[in-house]
């Protein structure tokens, strides 16, 4: 195998590769990125035995033929060459790297093309279109709800349905939940519910562009999408994934609407002087103005006081401050609407101007 082509098309699908290999695998072969040359077309793949990850680029082809390499130095060997453009060449047990115009020359032991696992994608009659914007929305106000408790497996991901003309995305992680159901202009096939691991979803964030669509086939197993060149696919994770419905209060008697931006800078401020193992602030809601403040500790206390509308009683309630914070940071519009019905009850929080998403926080114990 040999070919030629510019050291930064190759470092960005390197680069892509990477995310996908497996460093602690006892076959070595799953820290390693495929190359195949077909003329000037090399196609690059690599899996970790749960994703994977294929994508073709241009090239000038010189001799076809296929071999695997380590991906993390084949990456930082590109990376530290000079721009210009670089030949490849397969030779026996090592691929040899030479920029043209250079003295410079690398050699890396490789491992033959046919270790490399064969990888399964969705068949092509399955797959739907949804916009890159919309999807990549859709993760952005679940995914910090997700738990990285690895004791709660089924809560490991994000839960992804169908529901009627849209679809819907829920995280949670046992003490908040986070949901949105967005339609799509596309129409949507029926498939099995599915969560998708966190890993994924934070790759899909990284690799898209805003533009275009993701074309999605979602089956009993796995997850694939197909954007631009390339092809990426996740197993599923199996554990039944929480009866989020029953957690989502129908309706909430008292409600709170505060600017966005300031009450993020609020606990933001009061979070200075939080215990980091508790990161439990007071939310005190009054007569048209809210107090976010701290207990005093021995290091000392926080308290600002805000403008919002709010009527009725006085009511006081304890709140992880950054359970509070992640869907301020993700939402759109100038107000949150914060609904609860008494201070021991789940609180939702929501933009005050009509979204299709929401945000639902479980308050902490006030002593």
């Amino acid at each position: 195998m040999k070919f030629v082509c510019q050291k930064n098309a190759i470092l960005k699908e390197l680069s892509n590769a990477l995310d996908f290999t497996s460093q602690r695998n006892t076959m070595a072969v799953y820290a390693n990125v495929c190359l195949v040359l077909e003329g000037n077309n090399l196609t690059l793949k690599a899996t970790d035995q749960k994703m994977s990850y294929v994508s073709e680029m241009a090239v000038e082809g010189i001799d076809n033929g296929s071999t695997t390499v380590v991906c993390d130095k084949f990456l930082n060997i590109i990376k530290n060459l000079p721009e210009s453009n670089i030949v490849f060449e397969d030779d026996d047990d090592k691929i040899k790297i030479s920029p043209e115009g250079t003295s410079i020359e690398f050699k890396l032991r490789t491992i033959e093309a046919s270790a490399f696992p064969s990888l399964d994608f969705a068949d092509e009659d399955g797959y739907f279109k949804v916009s890159q914007k919309d999807f990549t929305d859709m993760i952005n106000q679940v995914i910090f709800a997700v738990s990285d408790d690895e004791s709660k497996y089924a809560m490991n991901g994000a839960l992804l349905e169908k529901d009627g003309s849209g679809l819907v995305m829920v995280g949670t992680d046992g003490r908040r939940l986070s949901y949105i159901n967005r339609k799509i202009e596309s129409e949507i096939p029926d498939f099995p519910k599915a969560t998708i691991p966190s890993k994924f979803l934070n790759l899909i964030r990284k690799l898209a562009v805003g533009e275009g669509d993701f074309e999605i086939n979602v089956s009993a197993n796995s997850i694939s999408l197909k954007f631009g060149s390339c092809t990426i696919s996740s197993s599923l994770i199996k554990n039944d994934f929480p009866a989020y419905k029953r957690v989502i209060p129908e309706h909430q008697s008292r409600f709170c609407i505060v600017n966005i931006s300031l009450l993020s800078d609020a606990l933001k401020r009061v979070s200075l002087m939080v215990e980091n193992k508790y990161k439990k602030v007071i939310l005190e809601f009054d007569e048209n103005k809210l107090t976010v403040y701290c207990n005093e500790s021995d290091v000392g206390a926080g308290k600002e006081v805000i403008d919002c509308k709010y009527e009725g009683e006085p009511q006081r309630c304890a709140m992880n401050y950054t359970y509070l914070l992640s869907p301020l940071k993700v939402m759109d519009g100038v107000d949150a609407r914060i609904e609860f019905s008494e201070p021991g009850r789940p609180f939702t929080v929501k933009a005050d101007s009509e979204r299709d998403y929401l945000h639902v926080i479980m308050p902490m114990n006030l002593n």
